[in-house]
């Protein structure tokens, strides 16, 4: 049944839980999608009993010593309750609605591949923010920085509520990694626990990468790899929410692993599962970390290492697979979501091949097979940095065109314009790390890129262009 206002309205619901998701894009309360009772003040509203009044107790007739009516709790009231004793100028119920409705309508759809009523974001992160104090303020950090520009009087509050977020999490993980080879996380940790850990990592994950403070979410990617690990292959299998957050956390430890991985290592690295909610790139996030893992296999394996033709033939594969197990998606219902999102696997396709020719073959401009996937990665690029619904998931695949760019103003140019046009979608600045990381690689000699990511990374700045 459809929702009241979208009837009235007379469009098509959505019927998005918990609220309607056309009714959120134009801020009205979603009344639900019940049966539609008219309450009356009468037993009738036609025929004989027609005016006829019900009775009434009169001890339900309470009226206030002052006269004014008695307003009805908010929603958000007693979650409010809750992080005011956890945070200082925590924002009242109201801001927090409208923070939390500011996320839903302008953050949330950025966060998956694809943005549909369907958005995991929304309609199982969010209502879970009612009981977990932790999300709800990973939420409302995010949504206050992102707001910042044009709302100067509630950003101060979003490095507070970040600060308590990563100590909250710091000292649950330490719990899991402090026990190594003892315990299994989920015997330390229940589920809750450990949905809410991976949520708020998330929900933090461009704010909690900007400067000094991506080190301290690389040691979080330890803890949580700890996490999933330990909890895949049980219980939580059966929970839709925790299949979600692991196959987005996989997205972001696989492509930083390309970056950062001297450290964490790679062995360890969470990789999607067939059927986990919205794992569009599954299969391409398998290969690519198959790649990084190759990297590693030249000096130790070399023999283990495919050759080039039988590498590309891979790819091909990966991308048939990709586009047919998408072609079912409820999340791609239109056609020009379809084609954003063949786009998307197109881009995607070719920087990862590029990135193995680059760091497994040390491939050079001069190869032939090189320079040509380099000119369709930027010519791809060039077709999708202008589209909206496409842009913030250019980061990596704008990274690898970025290491391809000595001596050409041009396409350093494109590049920076691209990370410009990234960091206005996202709101987030931690992009500009890697477009200073990009602007010294440019200064130095022609070479594989991966040895500066790794000087950096000793250095304790860790790359990351998730």
């Amino acid at each position: 049944m459809d929702c009241r206002v979208c009837v009235r309205r007379r469009i098509r619901c959505d019927r998005t839980t918990p609220s309607c998701l056309k009714c959120m894009k134009r801020s009205i309360e979603c009344p639900g999608y019940g049966r539609n009772l008219r309450w009356a003040n009468a037993v009738a509203v036609r025929g004989r009993f027609k005016g006829l009044q019900y009775p009434k107790d009169a001890s339900q007739d309470v009226v206030p010593a002052d006269g004014l009516s008695v307003p009805s709790k908010s929603s958000w009231a007693e979650a409010a309750a809750k992080i005011a004793k956890m945070a200082a100028e925590a924002p009242n119920a109201s801001e927090i609605e409208h923070l939390v409705s500011y996320y839903s309508r302008r953050i949330a759809g950025n966060m998956v591949w694809v943005d549909s009523p369907l958005n995991p974001y929304r309609r199982l992160v969010v209502p879970k923010a009612r009981s977990s104090p932790i999300i709800l303020l990973a939420i409302l950090a995010v949504s206050a920085e992102h707001m910042g520009p044009t709302q100067p009087s509630i950003v101060a509050f979003a490095p507070k509520a970040r600060d308590v977020v990563v100590l909250r999490i710091t000292q649950e993980l330490s719990r899991i990694t402090e026990r190594v080879g003892c315990e299994e996380p989920r015997e330390i940790l229940d589920l809750e626990t450990a949905e809410w850990i991976l949520a708020a990592m998330l929900i933090l994950s461009n704010y909690e990468c900007i400067g000094d403070t991506s080190t301290a979410w690389c040691s979080h990617r330890l803890g949580a790899r700890l996490l999933v690990n330990g909890f895949s292959d049980s219980s939580a299998e059966s929970s839709e929410l925790f299949r979600f957050l692991r196959g987005q956390f996989s997205i972001h430890d696989v492509l930083a692993s390309t970056t950062t991985c001297l450290y964490l290592g790679i062995d360890d690295v969470v990789l999607p599962r067939h059927g986990d909610p919205e794992a569009l790139l599954s299969e391409y996030m398998k290969l690519i970390h198959q790649v990084t893992l190759y990297i590693t296999d030249i000096g130790t394996a070399a023999h283990r290492v495919p050759t080039p033709a039988a590498l590309r033939i891979q790819f091909e594969k990966t991308r048939g697979l990709t586009l047919m197990s998408a072609a079912t998606s409820a999340a791609l219902g239109d056609e020009s979501t379809r084609l954003n999102f063949i786009h998307l696997v197109d881009v995607h396709h070719i920087a990862a091949l590029l990135y193995a020719y680059q760091c497994v073959y040390n491939f050079t401009p001069a190869d032939a097979e090189m320079f040509l996937t380099m000119q369709e990665l930027f010519e791809k690029l060039e077709n999708c940095a202008c589209n909206d619904a496409l842009i913030q998931h250019l980061t990596w695949p704008v990274f690898i065109a970025g290491t391809e760019c000595h001596g050409c103003e041009e396409k350093q140019h494109l590049v920076l314009k691209w990370y410009g046009d990234i960091i206005k979608k996202t709101g987030f600045r931690n992009y500009e790390v890697v477009i200073s990381f990009l602007k010294e690689l440019w200064k130095n000699k022609p070479g594989c890129w991966l040895e500066n990511a790794k000087a950096w990374e000793r250095d304790g700045k860790p790359l990351l262009a998730v």
